[in-house]
């Protein structure tokens, strides 16, 4: 109970002294109240309101005074009234012990002050504002109508400079007098902010008419001087060039006049101050003129180059026909005795065509010259084009006579290889006799006389009065081929002709002993004396001797290897 007692006591006592804290507390925050409302009351603005009420505003200015008056008077009336009667009743509250009411009033008195003091501060800067205004413009207004002066003097004593633009910038500037003017006005009648809108406005227009003239000059000097100019020199050689007799592929006189007219509509443009249109045609109007210069360029250096190259070409032209006809005179020779193939007769003969049609196309250039009608650049194209074709039928009739050659070569080879494959045909032939058989087989026989037919064939196409080289080579590689498989052929029949007659003579020693054994005795020497069927001779033998003695075919046939 006691230990309650004493509770409920430090409980009191610890709420006593917060209580006195807090009234400790709220008394300095009242001090510093009060001591920031004695410096508000020093920092009045009548002096600048009575300053500003001598200098007559009007307009906007006017307004702008009014409006701060009103907000002034209704803070120092009203909110600095309600601030001081706040700070009364707080201070009251403290005293009475009332310290919680106090503190809250407090806090709330505190922001009031801090926003009056913020929105006093907000008036008295809009009164600094109206009072220095009319220094400032008038120091503004002085600055800008120097420089007003001095651009207005640079576009009228140096308006060569911006031709058709002059006009523009004139009205421009007047413009910018104009508003000078009204800016005074304003001004003199006290309405310095609305004053000072029209010295924005009248810097940036200023502003403008700088950057313009930096664009203009350049644009005008090219328009002005650097095309007419180029455009003369154009004309002085077109004509030059003209009673030279040169000839042109395009109409000069009105790619010229065209061009004459892109200056004019540029100029037009930048009477207009469009400069993006203004650049778009310079871009163009340079792109013509380089054009012209080029074109002319093109025609004097192609005739240079066509006087230069007008020999040469003919003297090629007719290495290339002498070329030609020599080739003619071979070949004509050539086919006396010799059927040339398709293709070659056609590529000739298209060199043939294109030589003509080259010459009547150099001839023809050649007559415009001397008639004073030729366009040089085109005519130095038609020899570069004479050129390559003349080229182009050196090199193929180039491959003609290697061909021509090959053949010729060919027909040597052919001549040789035919010999070569009678003589190997007469071997195989004395190694079959040699054999001294009976007969052969009907399929040995029959290739032996197909490769025998071809090669007196090949005799009679070598021996023909017109050679088919062409048909010829193919022929021989054929007959090379089959000649090869029958001397395979001949080696097979001798082979199989020694080892049957081995095998028969080795069969003689069973005879009679084995009937069955007999029986194919007889039958593989039918097939063999009669049939001249070596191969099934050779196959029955050796199956019987094999099923009477083991191994004895395959020790007879190392004889015959060996």
């Amino acid at each position: 109970m006691f230990a309650i007692i004493i509770g409920i006591i430090l409980i009191i006592l610890i709420f006593l002294w917060y209580m006195w804290f807090l009234q400790k507390k709220n008394a300095s925050t009242l001090n510093k109240l009060k001591d920031q409302t004695e410096q508000l009351k020093k920092a009045k603005l009548d002096d600048k309101i009575e300053k500003l009420e001598k200098m007559k505003l009007a307009g906007a200015s006017s307004d702008r005074f009014n409006q701060l008056k009103d907000d002034y008077k209704k803070q120092t009336d009203q909110n600095f009234s309600d601030i001081l009667t706040q700070m009364r009743t707080a201070e009251y509250r403290n005293t009475e012990f009332k310290v919680f009411g106090s503190s809250s009033l407090l806090k709330k008195t505190n922001t009031e002050v801090a926003d009056f003091e913020k929105k006093l501060s907000e008036i008295s800067k809009g009164f600094d504002d109206l009072l220095v205004s009319n220094e400032r413009n008038a120091t503004h207004s002085e600055e800008l109508q120097k420089n007003y002066q001095s651009l207005r003097k640079q576009v009228l004593t140096q308006s060569f400079n911006y031709g058709s633009a002059t006009d523009k910038l004139e009205d421009e500037l007047s413009e910018i007098a104009n508003l000078l003017d009204k800016e005074k006005q304003l001004t003199n009648k006290g309405d310095h902010i609305e004053a000072s809108q029209y010295l924005d406005d009248i810097k940036l227009k200023l502003g403008l008419i700088t950057d313009q003239l930096k664009v203009i000059e350049p644009l005008f000097h090219d328009l002005n001087e650097v095309f007419p100019g180029q455009i003369d020199e154009i004309k002085r050689v077109y004509q030059k060039l003209v009673k030279q007799y040169f000839q042109f592929q395009d109409d000069i006189v009105q790619l010229i006049s065209e061009t004459q007219d892109e200056i004019d509509e540029s100029n037009t443009k930048l009477g207009e101050l469009n400069f993006d249109a203004v650049n778009t045609k310079n871009e163009d109007i340079k792109q013509r003129i380089d054009d012209l210069y080029e074109t002319l360029t093109v025609e004097i250096d192609g005739k240079k180059d066509v006087l230069k190259e007008q020999k040469p070409v003919l003297d090629y032209l007719n290495h290339a026909v002498f070329q030609h006809n020599r080739l003619d005179t071979r070949i004509q020779k050539l086919q006396e005795g010799y059927i040339l193939t398709d293709k070659t007769v056609k590529t000739f003969n298209d060199n043939f065509t294109m030589l003509n049609e080259v010459r009547q196309e150099y001839d023809a250039d050649v007559q415009r010259i001397a008639d004073k009608k030729a366009v040089f650049s085109a005519v130095r194209n038609d020899f570069k084009e004479i050129v390559k074709h003349l080229d182009d039928i050196e090199a193929s009739e180039k491959t003609i006579n290697d061909d021509l050659n090959q053949m010729l070569s060919s027909e040597q080879i052919a001549r040789n290889s035919v010999d070569d494959y009678a003589k190997r045909l007469e071997i195989q032939k004395k190694m079959v006799e040699q054999l001294r058989l009976n007969g052969l087989p009907d399929d040995y026989l029959d290739y032996f006389y197909m490769v025998y037919d071809e090669i007196n064939k090949l005799y009679d196409e070598l021996d023909a009065k017109q050679i088919n080289m062409e048909d010829i080579s193919k022929q021989v590689i054929v007959t090379q081929e089959d000649l090869s498989n029958l001397v395979e052929k001949t080696k097979k029949l001798k082979y199989n002709v020694v080892l049957t007659e081995k095998l028969l003579q080795y069969a003689n020693r069973y005879a009679n002993k084995n009937p069955e054994f007999t029986d194919q005795l007889v039958r593989a020497r039918s097939l063999f004396d009669n049939d001249y069927n070596y191969d099934e001779a050779t196959e029955v033998i050796s199956k019987a001797l094999e099923s009477v003695e083991s191994g004895s075919v395959a020790r007879i046939k190392e004889t015959i290897t060996a």
